[in-house]
């Protein structure tokens, strides 16, 4: 439920309803969770009144967002177990067990409209052991978040979670040794590895449970819109919605997770790579929705600098997402004016 404020009411926690636009310039992003330098910088500019959510008189982050985030990682939890059990049953008796499958999309598309909670827990949560069964569920939750985002249907949404959920099955069949490899792939490694989409397609297409859609996303979340991608060099236009939203949560969730031989990358550079080189690989669309809704929710998280510093993140600028305000102490760091330092690490 929205309600329009006076910005001299507001208190840090409460959360913006809507965008905040001045002169055809973003200031703040709906769904942005408000903090003391959000609300003097909005003042500053002359906005005076703003629409926040209201949920039976409480406005901010209290007892009841504790207790979903505590729900939420027990589900996670269930949720990589039950996708753990699910592979292990595949590689012994050759049997997709579909029933799970659609157990653990129940239990994430519950979260649909807590993308603060999911956001938040996905940035604390960083093992690197169980990459394998993580990487799946993450995907699958990445994935939600872009098709609710970008308000696809209930059942889109339904089927995007399970592409996500499966998108890399078919490396069940590809030796670990090249798939755990820490050092660079040979060629003929790497074209090992990319048989996956193939396989996946190939595992899943006898089971009439599974639409054509999450088919076709297991088969082209590898394609790239320039035709570079795999295994068939698709163009964009060739390419299924859901399986170029996979490819986006796929990558993101790869770039800023740990694994054994690799630590994870900030979000920002992460942001920074599908606004570069990204912007040929990737489908525009699907991009721009993902990090102009997912970018404010890392407002309040606390950073590592390379230099050891630790600090804050007070506001992200909905117009340039990779230069974000750092508050160390009572410094106030300005990453557009600060190309000297860098983020090294963030958490919740």
């Amino acid at each position: 439920m929205k309600h329009k404020i006076l910005l001299f009411d507001c208190k840090p926690g409460m959360i913006l309803a809507e965008d905040i636009i001045c002169n055809g310039l973003k200031l703040a992003s709906k769904n942005t969770i408000l903090n003391s330098y959000i609300i003097d910088k909005l003042i500053s500019l002359g906005e005076y009144s703003i629409y926040i959510y209201v949920s039976e008189g409480n406005n901010s982050l209290g007892k009841s967002n504790i207790d979903k985030i505590k729900e939420f990682k027990e589900d996670y939890d269930v949720s990589i177990y039950n996708i753990k059990e699910v592979i292990n049953e595949l590689i012994t008796t050759d049997n997709m067990n579909t029933e799970s499958i659609s157990k653990i999309s129940k239990s994430i598309i519950k979260y649909l409209d807590e993308p603060n909670i999911i956001i938040k827990c996905l940035a604390a949560l960083k093992e690197a052991d169980e990459y394998t069964y993580t990487h799946c569920i993450n995907v699958a939750i990445y994935s939600m978040l872009i098709a609710k985002w970008m308000n696809l249907s209930s059942d889109t949404v339904k089927e995007i979670i399970e592409s996500g959920l499966l998108h890399d099955i078919g490396k069940i069949k590809i030796d670990n040794e090249i798939l755990n490899k820490p050092s660079r792939l040979t060629r003929e490694e790497f074209d090992e590895i990319k048989k996956h989409t193939i396989l996946g397609y190939d595992i899943i297409n006898d089971y009439n449970y599974f639409s054509r859609s999450i088919k076709d996303a297991i088969l082209m979340h590898h394609e790239r819109i320039d035709g570079s991608g795999y295994p068939f060099g698709k163009l964009g236009r060739d390419i299924t919605l859901n399986a170029k939203i996979v490819a986006a949560a796929d990558t993101f969730d790869a770039m800023t997770s740990n694994r054994v031989y690799k630590k994870g990358v900030t979000p920002f550079k992460t942001f920074q790579m599908f606004l570069t080189e990204g912007m040929k690989l990737y489908d525009t669309s699907v991009i721009f929705t993902l990090l102009e809704n997912i970018s404010p929710y890392y407002i309040g998280m606390k950073v590592k600098l390379e230099d050891g510093r630790m600090g804050e993140i007070m506001y992200i600028p909905p117009n340039d997402i990779l230069s974000p305000i750092v508050k160390i102490n009572n410094e106030l760091i300005d990453f557009s004016r600060r190309t000297d330092l860098d983020i090294s690490d963030i958490f919740v």
